[in-house]
């Protein structure tokens, strides 16, 4: 039980790390940790202000998420890790198709947490970062109150490109997506194949209904 409520928190996650690179211009990269409590902010109040519309209309809600977070988070560089060594063998048009496929999937099965989360900017605990300038991937390591008081450790890996500083994997309490969501496709790719794997996503994303409260 306490595994969905954290993986509900997913797409919240997944959102806020969504705008990490917008405050990274060039010449200007600000540090990973200040960009994710700064953006932080930000994330919790374009859902509080349009939560009642977002909840009529899941479609905004997609829309939204997908403005904020294809152009600043390393999706590709994520669903490849997903994929494993199945990347390497899928053709530039399977991949494609799994890219576009897994990214709705998350949106979809997780569009309830982020309207139900009752977060805050002040849920948010970022730890100060230790990295240097020439580092090129870190961690930025938070904590996510709940409203029971509970903490939950939500860690951030990120890549350094020329557009600023980049999210690309969420680990909550331990648990990796990328890992989580590679264990679970691995047999079913070996055992059916990835075309079939993409069907399935895009069927379960076709069925997702957000607004009333059940989880995948």
């Amino acid at each position: 039980m306490r595994l969905k409520i954290l993986y509900a928190l997913l797409g919240l996650m997944l959102s806020s790390t969504a705008v990490l690179a917008i405050a990274g211009k060039p010449g200007a990269m600000t540090p990973p940790d200040k960009v994710v409590q700064e953006t932080a902010t930000e994330m919790f109040s374009a859902i509080d202000q349009h939560r009642a519309e977002l909840q009529k209309d899941p479609e905004e809600l997609y829309k939204l998420v997908g403005k904020i977070l294809l152009p600043h988070f390393d999706f590709d560089y994520a669903a490849r890790l997903v994929l494993g060594r199945y990347w390497r063998t899928a053709t530039p048009q399977q991949r494609k198709d799994f890219e576009v496929a897994f990214y709705k999937f998350l949106v979809h099965s997780y569009a309830d947490g982020m309207l139900r989360g009752n977060l805050s900017d002040r849920s948010v605990q970022v730890q100060p970062w230790r990295g240097s300038d020439s580092d090129t991937r870190t961690f930025v390591r938070s904590k996510v109150m709940l409203e029971n008081g509970s903490p939950v450790a939500v860690d951030y890996a990120m890549v350094k490109t020329k557009d600023g500083w980049k999210a690309f994997d969420v680990t909550i309490e331990g648990i990796s997506y990328v890992m989580n969501y590679r264990n679970q496709f691995g047999p079913e790719i070996q055992q059916n194949g990835i075309d079939a794997l993409i069907k399935r996503l895009n069927t379960e994303s076709s069925k997702a209904a957000p607004m009333n409260g059940k989880q995948p």
